[in-house]
């Protein structure tokens, strides 16, 4: 007896954004004591939706077993000499906090709620020359598990 995981289906999505931002903590108003998003995690939770929905159908009642695996690509900034490109991303945003932005910004329209990501990847590629696109490629693949007995 044991479990059996099956593929039911896989998307993939990319945005182009001017600045690859991670999920930055929430911030306190002292005049008032309330709780804020900061704005650029606030805008580019926005952004992934929205490339999310123009390419894809809202799957936010799928509440089977969910891996996501991202890409990011940087460009060089432009004072960086141009031999530097192909150098390894090791710059702010930290991987994890890329993950964790895009796994928040797709609650409720991929998936119901990230707490189903079994496995999730963040891969930042090398540095491009400067002048590309700052760009995200999300792979969101889907899974059904069935318990299948042996038999005698």
């Amino acid at each position: 007896m044991s479990w059996v995981r099956h593929k039911e289906r896989s998307m993939t999505f990319q945005l182009e954004l001017e600045k690859i931002v991670g999920k930055e903590r929430h911030r306190t108003d002292p005049r008032t004591g309330r709780n804020y998003t900061p704005k650029q995690t606030r805008l580019a939770e926005k952004a992934v939706r929205k490339a999310y929905r123009a390419e894809h159908e809202d799957h936010g009642d799928f509440d089977g077993i969910v891996t996501v695996t991202i890409e990011t690509f940087r460009p060089l900034a432009k004072s960086n000499p141009k031999y530097w490109a192909g150098r390894a991303d090791l710059g702010k945003p930290d991987w994890d906090n890329i993950g964790k932005l895009a796994c928040d910004a797709l609650n409720g329209i991929a998936f119901k709620d990230d707490s189903q990501v079994d496995m999730g990847a963040v891969t930042k590629r090398p540095r491009s020359p400067y002048g590309t696109k700052p760009r995200i490629d999300i792979y969101i693949e889907y899974f059904v598990e069935e318990y299948v007995k042996e038999k005698k």
